[in-house]
């Protein structure tokens, strides 16, 4: 609760709620606390991993309490929501989306393959059209907070070549106070998402009070600049 407090009195638009894995990962009650004391212009995301069964019972009860309608999601590609029989589930993007959730997928970024995939969202029919996608590292060891960047000019191409229009993306993998400003200034993202990069040396999980007020400043000075 306390980082979530901080991460809204540096300025942050947004802050996750990790329910995925790893080190950031919280329970549902440490959630509903920080949802609780979260101000009411902070708007919460919640980072989630869908099968073809949708959300637990218990986050979607969560979620409808808190109005939590952003989900950043984990380990779903379009061929997933190919492979539900119609009619078989209420689950996967297309669900999330008829129920009234902002849906952004993460998508792992490893080469400029990267753009065919950005592309192929962005013409998904209007039932599986998410709101934005966070383009991140690929790590094949773990899904986001790695600290890894990959090569942003590879976005520049692909927007030259006419295949990042749509949906607006999300910056995030190996970000930083020091990196962000140039990132902007580079990739022209519709926001930045960070993780590792604004927490205490030596310490995952548990964020720096002047990292974040750091980040956000030079974040907000690049995006201002054009």
């Amino acid at each position: 609760m306390v980082d979530g407090l901080a991460a809204a009195e540096a300025g942050a638009d947004a802050i996750g709620l990790n329910f995925v894995g790893g080190p950031r990962r919280i329970e549902p009650a440490v959630a509903r606390d920080i949802l609780r004391a979260l101000p009411a212009m902070v708007m919460p995301v919640a980072l989630v991993r869908v099968g073809p069964a949708g959300l637990s019972p218990e986050l979607l009860e969560l979620f409808a309490a808190y109005r939590v309608s952003h989900l950043q999601v984990y380990g779903w590609d379009q061929a997933d929501e190919t492979s539900v029989p119609q009619g078989a589930t209420d689950g996967g993007l297309a669900g999330l989306i008829a129920a009234g959730f902002r849906v952004m997928p993460a998508l792992t970024v490893k080469d400029m393959a990267f753009a065919e995939r950005l592309a192929a969202w962005g013409a998904a029919p209007a039932e599986r059209q998410p709101c934005a996608v966070v383009l991140d590292a690929y790590d094949p060891a773990r899904e986001g907070g790695t600290g890894r960047r990959f090569e942003w000019e590879w976005v520049v191409r692909a927007r030259e070549g006419g295949r990042v229009a749509w949906p607006p993306i999300f910056l995030a993998g190996g970000l930083h106070p020091g990196n962000v400003g140039r990132a902007i200034g580079v990739v022209r993202p519709y926001g930045v998402d960070v993780s590792s990069g604004v927490e205490i040396d030596g310490v995952p999980g548990r964020k720096d009070r002047a990292k974040m007020m750091a980040f956000v400043r030079n974040a907000r000075a690049a995006a201002n600049a054009f």
